[in-house]
């Protein structure tokens, strides 16, 4: 059997071309077509898609920064109100509102029905390397709990870069999306993981919670930092990051607590989502807030992880009581 290969010469292709063409008008375009762009031919692309999400995030910026729009002194008072989480957390510590009145009754009688004399008692507890004497802070007599102090410091971490971002927008950042697309604005944001992460170790008392909240606020700030911005996702974490410290007292049935909590959030919430006060909103929502910060470190009080800081300091605030009398 033998195969036959027929050559055809340039006149036969554009005889051929010529027919097609005759017989079918629409064939060029149909050819010219598909020779469009990627783009063109297929509006469901990678590039068409990120394309429509960038435009859409900036879109949702401006029209989140027109509603939101504050000028420069109400930008201040934003920056004044995050001193008052940082100052009731110091002022908690230094004037020593973490020992309880039940601690210290309880140290009167250990010392009363214990001890024969004072420097006999001080050797029995071992106090003498475990109290703290300090003339500028007369109210601490000992080290406070790790959990009042991991929520203190909760606040330390978040407050200054929160007060960074509100200066910036009241005397650098101009009006607009650029506010809400500013890297101080991801940093205050991350900070508000970062003591979520604090205040849920205040408030339970466990490392392992502690962990679970850590590894949702790396998570979460990993996603902060995406081109591409998400206001929804975000405000969702947001609201998981001030309900992890709520948790704990629930499950301790602390209740009354819970219930403030409750309360105090979805107000402030709501002034935060309706701006109801105009460019002054977001300082009242800041000082709403903070009206949790004092349960807040009550609650590191009660934890069966902080009695024994409590009862010492509690002991060497009733000795150094009897030693000035």
């Amino acid at each position: 059997m033998t195969y036959m290969r027929r050559v055809f010469s340039s006149e036969d292709l554009e005889g051929q071309t010529d027919i097609l063409a005759s017989n079918s008008p629409s064939f060029i375009s149909i050819a010219s077509n598909s020779f469009t762009s990627d783009d063109d031919a297929l509006p469901s692309s990678p590039t068409r898609r990120l394309s429509d999400e960038a435009r859409k995030h900036t879109e949702d910026l401006e029209k989140r920064a027109k509603s939101r729009q504050m000028n420069g002194s109400q930008e201040v008072w934003n920056a004044i109100t995050m001193l008052a989480p940082p100052a009731c957390g110091l002022f908690f510590i230094s004037s020593g509102l973490w020992v309880t009145e039940d601690a210290i009754l309880q140290a009167k009688e250990m010392l009363l029905g214990e001890a024969e004399d004072l420097l006999t008692f001080l050797h029995h507890f071992e106090g003498e390397g475990r109290c703290i004497d300090s003339p500028y802070f007369s109210k601490i007599h000992a080290m406070p709990p790790l959990a009042t102090i991991s929520i203190v410091m909760g606040y330390l971490f978040h407050a200054p870069c929160s007060i960074c971002y509100h200066l910036l927008c009241a005397f650098k950042l101009p009006p607009g999306k650029m506010r809400l697309d500013h890297w101080s604005r991801r940093l205050d944001q991350s900070m508000i993981y970062i003591m979520s992460v604090c205040t849920s170790y205040g408030t339970s008392g466990s490392r392992q919670y502690a962990l679970a909240s850590m590894l949702f606020s790396i998570d979460s700030i990993y996603r902060l930092y995406q081109p591409i911005h998400r206001p929804r996702s975000i405000l969702l974490r947001m609201i998981l990051a001030f309900s992890m410290p709520v948790l704990p007292a629930i499950v301790y049935g602390y209740y009354e607590e819970a219930m403030q909590f409750i309360i105090i959030f979805a107000l402030s919430g709501w002034i935060f989502a309706a701006y109801p006060f105009g460019g002054y909103s977001h300082s009242i929502f800041h000082l709403i807030a903070a009206l949790s910060n004092p349960i807040q470190l009550t609650l590191s009080t009660k934890l069966l992880t902080s009695e024994e800081a409590i009862q010492t300091a509690a002991i060497c605030a009733v000795v150094a009581q009897a030693l000035e009398s």
